[in-house]
């Protein structure tokens, strides 16, 4: 038997197989939800465009931080917070939903919203853990830093772990120690707790609600109101009938 006959004979027996098991299945794939369109009218332009969303509240100096701050988030943080500074000092708003993150980023991010001339705001919403909560706290100026009232705050000393011989680990270890008390002392400092009863609470997980993280210090306010209106994004439309003399 050929070689081509004997693919055409497999092809013919695999496709029997399949026509007695059933039908078979059509793959389905999930389409990604796209961002809605907004109109408005950019910077330096004439004419209203349709942009998107997020790039929108990017222009209002509205900035959302989703996901755990890493090298590449922070970066891209810190490039579009000294750009936002570069074009006005109206006050900045940072979002926050933050599960987290790694010490050295998001302490350049924390020295990038101290540098800069414009104001800034925080507000805690979702889930504010571990150095999210650290920005929700000392990235803010104070009586701006807010929490929606459902969100779930929580901070802790930073962890790390080592690996190597003896007089490495210990040097590590005392890196790690000098960067507890550096970070405790910031916390204290924005917070108005005492430097001890930081150390000696954030030794474990501390999780508050927003009425505590009050009481704490660790936000001003719990935004059970609006907070103030967008400026319009759009052409303004008046649909009042109005009477034309004959």
């Amino acid at each position: 038997m050929s070689l081509s006959l004997k693919a055409r004979v497999s092809a013919g027996s695999s496709g029997s197989s399949r026509g007695s098991s059933g039908p078979r299945r059509r793959a389905t794939t999930m389409m990604a939800v796209a961002a809605p369109k907004v109109l408005m009218r950019p910077p330096g332009e004439r004419q209203f465009q349709w942009v998107d969303m997020w790039e929108a509240y990017t222009m209002n100096k509205v900035v959302f931080i989703k996901e755990p701050v890493t090298e590449d988030s922070a970066n891209n943080l810190m490039a579009l917070t000294l750009y936002l500074d570069s074009v006005d000092q109206k006050r900045i708003y940072y979002w926050l939903n933050c599960p987290g993150g790694e010490v050295v980023p998001t302490l350049a991010l924390y020295d990038t919203m101290q540098y800069v001339r414009s104001p800034t705001a925080t507000v805690g919403y979702g889930m504010c853990l571990g150095m999210g909560g650290f920005l929700l706290a000392c990235g803010g100026e104070k009586g701006y830093r807010y929490a929606m009232p459902h969100s779930i705050l929580m901070m802790h000393h930073p962890s790390g772990t080592s690996r190597g011989q003896a007089s490495d680990m210990h040097i590590e270890a005392r890196e790690l120690v000098r960067m507890r008390d550096y970070l405790s002392l910031l916390i204290s400092d924005h917070t108005g707790q005492p430097y001890d009863r930081v150390i000696r609470e954030l030794s474990r997980n501390k999780w508050m609600n927003p009425k505590e993280a009050i009481e704490y210090g660790m936000i001003d306010k719990v935004l059970t109101t609006p907070m103030p209106k967008m400026p319009q994004l759009g052409p303004k439309f008046k649909f009042e009938r109005q009477d034309i003399g004959v």
